[in-house]
């Protein structure tokens, strides 16, 4: 049988220190990728003669001649496993071999110290393509499985292992169950890519179910109490600004992610530009939208020294904030709900459900009873084509239910 064994420093996106050092088996139209163990610098690496270059010292503290031995000690034994297989007739499954070669290297095919499940998944996070705002959400999930278990690793992840971290999630964490999911999906995610990359042989996830999200009908604000919001005199100058901001985001429909990048530039010809956040890595989608009189007004209230549109803050505190300017200016008309914990419906003054993302809300909900196609609505929320996230402002409202009465009447 007819195979190639080659070493190299594994590409990190940009990362040309202290890399892992991979095998690669290429055989009977297979490849398997195996971490040896070693690393190097990047520069410190003979691409021509598969070996660390002469007169270097590994990262280790190893230098180049015992570093290579071990290499070759390495290559020596995938030459003997497949000596063994020529004399039984066997052709392995890349499972199969993986075993083996664990078998026959024992520890050198561990993992060193700081190369286990933590590690490959901030690689993941690093290396990926992904949006940064799914970055952060990725690397809290990072985190909240740390806290759950810090000696976390791939063999570990087994069905039973995923019920006790979402059962961690919603009673230690007191997630909803909503965020639970979504924090298993994302998990989900890092499995896949690990997976496909041959860093585990195992994914549980083909066996552990996750729910699918249940929301309840969106609640936002009419056109006519958004207007009442940007009409109000608000002696508040902190409540002033997050009245700006969230009216703005209002009119123009995006995600406060996309929002808080938003700098002059982006205004082009009366319109914003920007590549929604959410897309700018698999199908880019340019977001444009005509900026309406109010939201010049707006603008010209504000004339930032670093580019910015608004005076921004933390999501955290433009929720907080946003719950206060709404009862301030008596925003707090009763609206039904779905309770996160329970998924029962209940009812609650809207001014405590107001959020960021209740702007966008806003922007899509007033659009879409205005009779406005998905398609036009779409092109300037950035949301992508026949998304799950439209179809939820379906809903038939009491105005409609009155306007079909009075065709009976």
């Amino acid at each position: 049988m007819n195979y190639s064994i080659r070493f190299y420093p594994e590409k990190r996106g940009g990362i040309t220190e202290n890399v892992p050092i991979i095998m690669s088996i290429t055989y009977a139209s297979q490849r398997l990728f195996h971490y040896t163990g070693k690393r190097c610098n990047q520069q410190q690496w003979d691409a021509d003669k598969n070996a660390l270059k002469k007169n270097q010292v590994a990262p280790n503290g190893q230098n180049s001649t015992y570093f290579n031995a071990d290499l070759d000690k390495i290559k020596v034994t995938v030459q003997e496993l497949f000596k063994a297989y020529d004399v039984s007739g066997v052709t392995p499954s890349k499972e199969q071999l993986r075993e083996n070669l664990k078998k026959k290297l024992g520890k050198a095919s561990s993992p060193t110290e700081g190369e286990g499940f933590f590690d490959r998944f901030e690689q993941y996070i690093r290396d990926s393509r992904l949006s940064d705002g799914f970055k952060k959400h990725m690397r809290t999930t990072c985190n909240k499985l740390r806290t759950f278990n810090p000696n976390t690793r791939f063999e570990k992840l087994t069905v039973q292992y995923l019920t006790d971290f979402q059962n961690y999630l919603l009673a230690d964490c007191n997630l909803s169950k909503n965020s639970a999911i979504a924090e298993l999906r994302r998990l989900r995610s890092f499995i896949s890519y690990a997976f496909r990359h041959e860093w585990t042989t195992q994914n549980a996830f083909q066996s552990f179910r996750v729910e699918a999200e249940t929301y309840g009908d969106p609640v936002f604000i009419t056109t006519e109490e958004r207007n009442m919001l940007f009409d109000a005199t608000i002696e508040n100058e902190r409540l002033a600004r997050v009245r700006d901001i969230f009216v703005f985001q209002c009119l123009i429909g995006c995600r406060v992610g996309d929002l808080v990048k938003l700098k002059r530039k982006n205004i082009i010809n009366g319109f914003v530009e920007y590549i929604a956040g959410k897309t700018q890595d698999d199908n880019p989608r340019v977001a444009r939208v005509p900026l309406t009189p109010a939201a010049l007004t707006i603008l010209s209230r504000y004339n930032l020294p670093n580019g910015d549109l608004l005076p921004y803050i933390t999501d955290q505190r433009y929720n907080e904030y946003l719950k206060e300017l709404f009862r301030h200016v008596g925003l707090t008309r009763m609206v039904t709900v779905l309770d996160p914990k329970t998924r029962v419906s209940v009812q609650k003054p809207i001014s405590e459900v107001a959020s960021s993302h209740m702007a966008r809300r806003v922007f899509v909900g007033n659009l879409h009873r205005k009779g406005v196609k998905n398609e036009i609505i779409a092109s300037m929320s950035g949301h992508v084509e026949n998304s799950k996230a439209l179809s939820r402002y379906y809903n038939i409202n009491d105005a409609d239910k009155q306007e079909a009465l009075k065709l009976i009447e």
